[in-house]
């Protein structure tokens, strides 16, 4: 296994699973725009590494993310010029894109908070493994805040409009029993190291498949949320048509007609 240390975000690689850990434990892993930044870089050069198929994002420490970093967001917009208030959102929005456009399948390891703009992080990846000491908190409007990071376009997808309205208008804190319960987790586990080896073993599954498979298929779940059906039926059938013509996708239909004409003798 080797390591690759980056400002605030940590890269480490196990054969074909690169874990990605958002590293300021002692402040809880806050989302600063360096933290965010330093994170979509290490996201990047996973991406252009052909070696890496999968990846696990979880938090240093005791928290996975504590949310929005307000002493960095607040020093750049206090007295600043009205831009300086979108630039700062585009910028932590980045890594939210990256993660949901990533041609990697992504699962994210959470244990202590998640809140906020830290639980849009984990909500941006394919897969959340949780343990039990996992906290889910749309913190926003106890900050007199509006949901960012794409929180109000992700949690509704998860849980309903309803449920995500109540979550995000009040504010309260979910366990990690809570969030299983409501389908808002896959896997819900012990401690963090718990977490941690779940969530490496579901990325160890994922970079067993083919590669562009598991990227079209993935970009076929998140674009279908917002497309017409008939869209959705379009971009299916162009991404079925290139699945069929791949050299495993053929050898595997030989083996199962092979497979089954021996059945049958």
């Amino acid at each position: 296994m080797s390591t690759e240390t980056r400002a605030l975000a940590r890269v480490e690689r196990s054969g074909p699973v690169a874990h990605l850990r958002l590293d300021d434990p002692e402040r809880l892993n806050p989302l600063s725009v360096a933290l965010a930044q330093a994170a979509t870089a290490a996201l990047q050069s996973c991406e252009d590494d052909p070696e890496v198929r999968a990846l696990v994002i979880s938090g240093a420490g005791r928290a996975f993310s504590s949310g929005g970093d307000l002493a960095d967001v607040g020093a750049r917009v206090l007295d600043g010029e009205p831009w300086a208030r979108l630039d700062v959102m585009r910028r932590l929005q980045r890594l939210i894109l990256a993660l949901r456009g990533s041609r990697l399948p992504i699962v994210a390891a959470v244990s202590g908070p998640a809140y906020g703009a830290g639980w849009s992080v984990a909500l941006a990846c394919d897969l959340i493994v949780a343990a039990r000491d996992a906290r889910f908190c749309q913190v926003f409007i106890r900050r007199e805040l509006v949901p960012d990071l794409g929180s109000a376009w992700l949690l509704p997808r998860v849980v309903g409009t309803l449920r995500a309205k109540e979550l995000m208008l009040l504010g309260d804190e979910w366990s990690a029993d809570e969030a299983h319960a409501h389908g808002l987790i896959n896997r819900l586990v012990e401690t963090r190291e718990d977490a941690e080896r779940e969530a490496m073993a579901l990325a160890q599954r994922l970079a067993a498949r083919q590669p562009a498979i598991l990227a079209m298929a993935k970009d076929l779940i998140n674009r279908g949320q917002s497309l017409s059906l008939e869209d959705l039926l379009k971009l299916e059938e162009q991404s079925q048509a290139i699945a069929l013509g791949a050299p495993q996708t053929l050898a595997a239909m030989r083996a199962f007609l092979d497979d089954r004409d021996d059945g049958d003798r």
